[in-house]
């Protein structure tokens, strides 16, 4: 036998900070016994334990003058680690476990006390602190003989019947205790998957699915085949997770253990080895959902190869009928699942399952290894690469995969958006691409006959190629995801290649996802293309004035398979391009932008006069205080976030910084009053999100290549009926550049009522027309406006390009990236040069009002 692995003893473990856990072991006064000596040694092998660093360890003590014994001790601790600590922080792993062997899980056997049955969930809890580090002192129960199973064998039909009481107990007795005290603390709200840990997730997902691909493409029984369908998941199989794990309020839900495989219970044999007891361990995850994610987890990790499948269903019963019986022994007045709706539950939820064996079940089967570590798995450097070869790469995990993949192949796991295929996408992008599970050659077979025409009578097109990519670099589009598609089309009967570019616009993903319905983004785009935009450009063809506002429309999708659509690409054959942001708009290109602007806002104004109306999506108030509530919820942590560096800039003395804070906290409140549309003044249908980014400028006139000739605007996702100057604001102090903002301040204002008036005009516009005298005092009234603007906007177009930037990072300093991100977009050197020039500018004009005003 090997000796035991050298332990490193941290300088907190002494004799001293044991007394109050020994006196509470042995029922014994701190003053009764003195410690002599303490033997530490590691509790688990490595791979056995990933989250906490566990320590067995014997103290010897002296009760009065001749008694000494030995106390056996677990103490578990939270390791100061490299990769994984943030995880493990945000996890909220300690303040749940705290909370379990103090609280919950006392009064789970509290319950059952009081119904005369006698039910211990996990070992005794001794003692508990957070400083210096989080720790927890438990009993340690390999002294009363309870052992582990090998977790490379798996549990046998008696140990799984053994667990799955316990467990319908502990969920029987979670679901009693919410009803009897109401819902648990919020920590227990959310598990693994949650939008905090998305930028953590995504950060490890990329390499981690080229290794995969690559794994999986030499597994024999069908891998390639998996790894195809899997290819391009990465973070959409996060949100299905994430969606998967929330509760149903509707349906029985529980409190999950949430880490429920073999290693986490632990077991006690009589002298003919017949199981006498099970207690469970680590409840560092626990989470209230569905019971079916406890069931998903234990029976895909740690269950015994042959009996994994062979008994489910009865695995399902057998835990179904002692959750039934505990329930009734508990009283429980709520409504009970039926065994039926628990297996349709279970169904639903397959992806859980799924996940659990390309997570937990490696670890199960590994063989065991020294540098085991949670580190190490997120390593993406040659020695992580090296651990996960053997974690994926094992003769058991491998064999044992072709049987599991094909089962949840047909129980519809890898339908992970639910849209009724599982086939392969057959489309060419990078590895490192997310591509939605939607988006494959059929999703473009309409696009084809929009963008070429009807196939020919007796011709048949075929799509031959669809090549992927990303259309914008990170940090140039925050709303949506936008994916370039490039196809190449043959007439089968000429064998003639056409070929043609789109752009793919998908719904955003992260923080913004929650908002997407309540703010109509894509309910109001969808409109502008269909309707509005086609309406602007017949009033101006029925002028005898050919425009186009925006990109052509090929295909339009209303929640099926979610909100999308496929536009022309302007930017195929080069002619059209995007200005630089950071640098801005010189002035020909500002009188473009303001040309077409007031064309835009005329043609509306114009579509309104002759007794068209815009739906409540572009005018309701509803969509107002939506609006507001996402000022209030995404972007007010980053005007905050500002304000807080704008106290540092030594070109704001403190008064004014004092006004800056004040304006930031009611800003979205007053904000929705500015921009609310009044009855009295001129009005238009604003473009809502008009900067740099949001406009290509087309170039190619032969005699100058460089001189722009025209602009077409994209993203009509905020499209709003208000006065113009909320699009004057957006547009001038983000895209023009910074000595030409203020500089030509007026003349640009001059320029735009001139072409607008113009426009109007032209198009028969029947009311007064108006005056520069009225935009101008529009303008300053709505002047606070634009200083929002300059901080929320302007710090978007000027930010470095940046790996880091999302709106997630943008708007939440919570992880490293976040951090990073928020210095490189709101402390720069360019935003500060240019803010020096703004804020006289905004404070001379009454803005910000002084804050003891």
């Amino acid at each position: 036998m090997s000796p035991p692995k050298p332990v490193e003893i941290p300088e907190w473990m002494t004799g001293d900070f044991f007394v109050d856990a020994i006196a509470k072991a042995c029922d014994l006064s701190a003053d009764a016994f003195s410690v002599e000596a303490l033997d530490v040694r590691p509790a688990t092998e490595a791979g056995d334990n990933f989250v906490s660093i566990m320590y067995r360890v014997r103290v010897t003590v002296l009760v009065g003058s001749e008694d000494r014994r030995t106390v056996p001790l677990i103490v578990k601790a939270l390791p100061r680690l490299g990769l994984s600590e943030e995880m493990i922080m945000s996890l909220n792993v300690f303040p749940k476990e705290t909370e379990m062997y103090t609280e919950i899980l006392p009064a789970f056997e509290q319950l059952y006390r009081g119904h005369g049955a006698e039910v211990t969930f996990g070992p005794r809890c001794l003692k508990r602190c957070s400083e210096p580090t989080d720790i927890i002192v438990m009993e340690d129960l390999k002294d009363r003989q309870f052992e582990m199973v090998n977790r490379q064998t798996g549990l046998d039909l008696e140990h799984c019947h053994t667990l799955l009481r316990r467990l319908a107990q502990f969920h029987a007795a979670s679901a009693v205790y919410y009803e009897q005290r109401g819902p648990y603390d919020a920590k227990f709200a959310e598990g693994m998957y949650t939008e905090k840990n998305r930028a953590m997730f995504e950060q490890f997902q990329s390499q981690h699915d080229v290794f995969m691909y690559e794994a999986m493409c030499r597994w024999p029984k069908n891998g390639k085949l998996y790894a195809e369908l899997m290819k391009h998941w990465g973070m959409d199989m996060f949100n299905a997770l994430l969606h998967i794990t929330k509760p149903d309020p509707t349906k029985f839900n529980v409190l999950n253990h949430g880490d429920m495989w073999c290693n986490n219970m632990m077991f006690q044999y009589d002298d003919s080895n017949k199981i006498k007891e099970i207690t469970l361990i680590d409840f560092q995850l626990c989470m209230w959902c569905s019971p079916v994610i406890d069931l998903h987890y234990f029976i895909f990790s740690s269950v015994r190869a042959d009996l994994r499948l062979r008994e489910l269903d009865h695995l399902i019963c057998y835990y179904y009928q002692h959750l039934t019986e505990n329930l009734t022994l508990l009283q429980y007045g709520g409504v009970q699942p039926s065994l039926q709706e628990l297996h349709s539950d279970f169904i639903e939820r397959q992806l859980y399952g799924l996940s659990t064996i390309f997570s937990v079940l490696p670890i199960c089967l590994m063989e065991k290894t020294e540098d085991a570590s949670i580190d190490l798995m997120l390593d993406q450097g040659d020695a992580g690469i090296a651990f996960k070869e053997k974690m994926y790469n094992g003769p058991v995990y491998v064999e044992q995969m072709g049987t599991l993949l094909e089962y949840f192949l047909d129980t519809g796991a890898f339908d992970i958006n639910q849209l009724g295929s599982q086939s392969p996408a057959a489309i060419e992008c990078d590895h490192s691409l997310y591509l939605p599970q939607w988006l494959d050659r059929k999703f473009f077979a309409d696009v084809v006959t929009k963008k070429l025409g009807p196939a020919p009578a007796g011709d048949r097109r075929l799509i031959r190629r669809v090549h992927v990519q990303l259309a914008t670099k990170k940090g140039d589009n925050y709303a949506s995801v936008l994916y370039r598609a490039k196809l190449d089309v043959l007439n089968v009967r000429t064998g003639i290649v056409e070929s043609f570019s789109t752009v793919v616009k998908a719904p955003p993903k992260g923080v913004l996802v929650e908002h997407m319905s309540s703010l109509a983004f894509s309910t109001r785009e969808i409109q502008m293309y269909r309707e509005v935009l086609p309406a602007f450009e017949q009033l101006y063809a029925d002028k005898g004035v050919e425009i186009r506002f925006g990109p052509r429309c090929f295909k339009v999708c209303e929640g099926t398979p979610a909100d999308v659509l496929v536009l022309e690409d302007l930017m195929d054959g080069g002619n059209n391009r995007m200005a630089d942001r950071r640098a801005g708009l010189d002035q020909h290109h500002t009188e473009l932008a303001l040309e077409q602007l007031a064309k835009f806002h005329a043609a509306s104004a114009v579509y309104v006069d002759q007794g068209h109306a815009f739906s409540d999506d572009f005018t309701g108030p509803k969509a107002l205080e939506n609006m507001k509530t996402m000022g209030e919820q995404l972007f007010q942590p980053m005007l905050d976030s500002l304000v807080e560096f704008i106290a540092h800039w030594d070109f704001v003395d403190a008064d004014h910084c004092a006004d800056l804070q004040a304006l930031a906290k009611n800003s979205f409140h007053e904000l929705t009053t500015i921009i609310a549309p009044r009855h009295d003044r001129f009005n238009v249908l604003n473009h809502g999100d008009l900067w740099v980014n949001n406009m290509l400028f087309s170039y190619g006139a032969e005699a100058n290549p460089e001189q722009a000739t025209d602009v077409t605007l994209v993203d009509f996702q905020l499209c709003w009926w208000a006065s113009p100057v909320v699009d004057l604001h957006s547009f001038l102090f983000s895209s023009v550049r910074p000595e030409l903002r203020l500089a030509k301040l007026n003349y640009f204002l001059r320029y735009y009522q001139e072409k607008l008036v113009e426009q109007l005009t032209l198009l028969g516009y029947r009311k007064r027309l108006p005056t520069l005298q009225q935009l101008l005092v529009d303008f300053n009234d709505h002047l606070m406006l634009g200083l929002i603007d300059a901080m929320l906007a302007l710090p978007f177009a000027l930010v470095p390009e940046s790996e880091d930037a999302s709106l997630d990072t943008a708007i939440g300093s919570n992880t490293e990236a976040g951090q990073r991100f928020q210095k490189q977009l709101l402390d720069n050197d360019e935003l500060k040069r240019q803010m020096k020039l703004l804020l006289p500018y905004f404070r001379n004009r009454g803005v910000p009002r002084k804050a003891n005003l």
